[in-house]
């Protein structure tokens, strides 16, 4: 009996964390959105993330700092919390960045390579399985972000080495803070990271003099935007769902956030939604089915009985 509710309670716990990790991803699918609009209203990449990070760190130290949550870390996971922050801030300079070379789908498409590169290196270092269903979860995933971002044709090296960074970037980013959350708390955890973002972006600000303060109304409106819902939300929301799920299966499930761009596009910046785009959005959404707990499971146990049965031929 205590085995079974232990069962049922951690099989709870993780499809809370899927859930989790694909509201935040859904949330930062709208990145795309407000770099697009940012773009329109001349406001810079340095400018626009400057201010996103710095307002997204300070009102989460706020709030740690009001509900008197321990922040206080050891010398070395300081250091490891405030590297990964380093290459979370060296991901979305090099992102974003690249869009000046390449489509917004061709850029959603190189880096929503990373699930290959975490399942990976999650199964080397952190000895997560790859189990058939994930791996199925995975090529579905895949698949789908190719229909779905293969729309774009523009193309140039610079953009897409870039974005390959960018991925790279990202891939380090979830398998570390998958090790960080072992020990940390989510909140406390992302606002180290937000402090490392914060001084990864300024730094490229400054060195690239391209950062300057935000000159109209409508800069602000879009750093507000960006800090709340496509920062500090999903950031939270994916670091919680992280410390429930492998970082493998959080990544496959992260692979819904180009839906979310996808729609936003079509309701606001009227881009066209072709059939391809129709059947990689339901590739999407069947990857992150495959990649729930009680359906790995099902599909994992269907297997076991399956592969040792054995059917003998006339000979016997």
């Amino acid at each position: 009996m205590d085995r079974g509710r232990a069962d049922v309670e951690s099989e709870a716990e993780t499809g809370t964390g899927v859930a989790l990790v694909v509201a935040g991803a859904a949330l930062f699918g709208t990145l795309g959105v407000f770099g697009e609009l940012a773009r329109a209203a001349e406001l810079s990449t340095a400018t626009l993330l400057a201010a996103r990070f710095l307002a997204a760190s300070a009102i989460l130290w706020a709030y740690l700092v009001r509900r008197g949550v321990p922040i206080r870390l050891g010398r070395r996971t300081l250091v490891a919390e405030l590297g990964l922050g380093l290459v979370y801030g060296l991901m979305s300079v090099a992102y974003f960045e690249s869009l000046a070379w390449l489509s917004a789908g061709v850029a959603t498409l190189v880096l929503f390579t990373y699930p290959v590169q975490v399942t990976l290196v999650s199964a080397l270092a952190l000895d997560e399985p790859v189990t058939a269903p994930k791996a199925l979860a995975l090529c579905t995933a895949l698949g789908g972000v190719a229909l779905v971002a293969g729309g774009g044709t523009a193309f140039g090296l610079p953009g897409l080495v870039l974005v390959g960074v960018a991925s790279l970037a990202y891939t380090v980013y979830s398998v570390g803070s998958r090790v960080a959350v072992r020990t940390v708390s989510p909140l406390v955890h992302a606002a180290y990271v937000f402090l490392g973002v914060t001084a990864a972006v300024l730094l490229y600000g400054v060195v690239t003099g391209t950062l300057s303060a935000p000159a109209t109304p409508a800069h602000w409106r879009l750093i507000a935007g960006i800090t709340v819902v496509g920062t500090l939300l999903p950031m939270i929301l994916f670091t919680a769902g992280l410390a429930r799920i492998p970082a493998s299966t959080a990544s496959i499930v992260s692979t819904s956030e180009p839906l979310t761009t996808v729609v936003l596009g079509v309701a606001l910046l009227d881009e066209p939604f072709t059939p391809a785009v129709a059947a990689g959005g339901a590739a999407i959404l069947a990857s992150v089915v495959l990649a729930s707990p009680a359906v790995e499971r099902a599909v994992t146990d269907r297997l076991r009985r399956v592969g040792p049965q054995r059917t003998e031929g006339p000979g016997g």
